[in-house]
């Protein structure tokens, strides 16, 4: 750092850029501005002496901000003491947990004049966080990284890695640098279907922020192993939400809406998220096979935001092509799929709490032609709750629409909600009395009720029957007000 005070004239380029890195680190040391007290590399006399003080005091002040030996080793991000680790007793194997697992730890917490603040040993059970998402100080999401199975150490975090200048009363007080003895268990990877189907290992750390959204073209490389043996190895591009078009099992695309680009990752992926009980002849993977995924997110194309239209005319017209190809995937009997493209052809086109002029009138009759083709999925894929509910919003904007009424009463019979069914279809009679289908789903909806109510009314009759029975073989009924043995 004192070199910076007498750089020589006709120095490298490098040399002159490497200096005026370390004047600014001088500067932001002292909380001064790097040009208005050291205004030139090539300083007078007195300058330099002044300058040379300065160097002196950043020193001294690096010194005294250095972590003592007993701390351990310096493990911060940016090497400045704010976190060190002491290894007491070495853990086994070279693994070490990774970024969204769920570790499994016993700890003891001091201040440095070692009161106890907290300790999960006093409570007696094992304290377990997931690791690298911010539920617990930085310090401990930078150290627990560290560890290895069965290691105990000590973590010492200065108040930037633990609760800052606030601290948390009434134990911690502000600006205060903690101890923590830490001793790592166990760690199980991170569960991102919440029911055990995929649970995900990070391998590799992706870059950015940015994450896959449904409809973005995404490449990814793809590494499938059962029993330990591959039987899928290459690389796979498709439309994000379309994977099985592209023969990905719902396990991996579920795992690539949580990655960054870059990003590697093992999977373990339960049957109802892989080949199911049918299995993969192709891949020679048995019905209910457990199988492991190695999948690196290649690229992705980032999604046009919806605020990033400039008209309602564009925003139509590409509502209009994931329609189209929805009613591909429909017309294929994949209605699974022709969903994702109709809802999301739907959130284009929705209704805003603060339409542009002329917005409305624009969208109206494709966004009534996604609710009926959402309803008539819905009704293919026995979900006649969602159906019936598109059908509603589908009559909110043309109470005239005839397909709109007769998939309302298919929902309805459905649900053996007969009354509301033949309702339904008498409406559809009503716009069109010579509609054919709808005078047959109406017979069969009088059908249905009639059935329905001679059901019940059997049901009734063995119950008063077999209550009178009971009566005539001795049983009696209790008076009102008293109390049966």
């Amino acid at each position: 750092v004192r070199y910076k005070t007498i750089a020589p004239r006709g120095s490298s380029r490098k040399f002159e850029r490497d200096m005026d890195q370390a004047e600014k680190d001088i500067a932001a040391m002292l909380g001064i501005k790097p040009k208005q007290e050291i205004p030139s590399m090539h300083m007078d006399e007195d300058t330099e002496q002044e300058a040379t003080v300065l160097a002196d005091e950043a020193i001294q002040k690096m010194e005294a901000e250095k972590p003592p030996a007993e701390w351990g080793e310096d493990i911060s991000p940016s090497h400045d003491g704010e976190i060190c680790k002491k290894i007491i007793t070495e853990g086994k194997g070279y693994a070490k947990a990774p970024k969204g697992s769920e570790v499994s730890v016993h700890y003891t917490g001091k201040l440095l004049d070692g009161t106890v603040f907290d300790s999960s040993r006093d409570r007696g059970e094992l304290f377990k966080f997931t690791l690298g998402k911010g539920s617990v100080i930085k310090g401990w999401d930078v150290g627990v990284a560290t560890m290895k199975k069965g290691e105990t150490c000590l973590l010492t975090c200065r108040p930037k890695y633990a609760y800052g200048k606030d601290g948390s009363p009434p134990k911690i007080p502000g600006e205060a640098t903690l101890q923590f003895e830490v001793e790592l268990f166990d760690w199980k990877a991170e569960d991102i279907t919440n029911d055990g189907g995929v649970l995900k290992t990070e391998l590799a750390e992706g870059e950015g922020w940015a994450k896959p959204s449904d409809g973005v073209v995404v490449t990814v490389q793809l590494v499938g192993r059962y029993d330990g043996k591959v039987f899928e190895d290459r690389e796979a591009t498709f439309d994000y939400g379309e994977g099985s078009e592209a023969g990905v099992i719902s396990g991996v695309e579920r795992a690539i809406k949580d990655m960054k680009l870059k990003e590697k990752v093992q999977l373990t992926i339960r049957p109802q998220y892989a080949f199911g009980a049918e299995g993969s002849k192709a891949f020679n993977v048995p019905p209910n096979a457990t199988v492991e995924y190695d999948v690196s997110l290649t690229s992705f194309q980032k999604a046009k935001q919806t605020w990033e239209y400039t008209t309602a005319e564009e925003k139509k017209a590409d509502a209009e092509k994931l329609k189209e190809k929805g009613t591909n995937y429909f017309k294929s009997s994949k209605f699974g799929l022709a969903v994702k493209l109709y809802e999301r052809a739907a959130e284009l086109v929705k209704k805003s709490s603060t339409p542009k002029d002329g917005e409305e009138a624009v969208f109206k009759e494709t966004r009534l032609a996604l609710y009926l083709n959402l309803a008539a999925c819905y009704l293919k894929l026995n979900d006649a709750t969602k159906a019936l509910h598109q059908c509603e919003e589908a009559l909110q904007l043309d109470d005239t629409k005839v397909k709109a009424y007769f998939r309302k009463g298919q929902a309805c019979q459905q649900l053996q909600e007969y009354e509301k069914a033949i309702e339904a279809f008498n409406e559809v009679l009503r716009l069109e009395p010579d509609n054919r289908e709808a005078q047959v789903q109406l017979k069969q909806s009088k059908n249905m009720r009639k059935a329905l109510v001679d059901k019940e009314k059997k049901l009734y009759a063995s119950m008063f029957k077999k209550l009178l029975t009971e009566d005539k073989s001795g049983n009696q009924t209790p008076q009102t007000g008293s109390v049966s043995a």
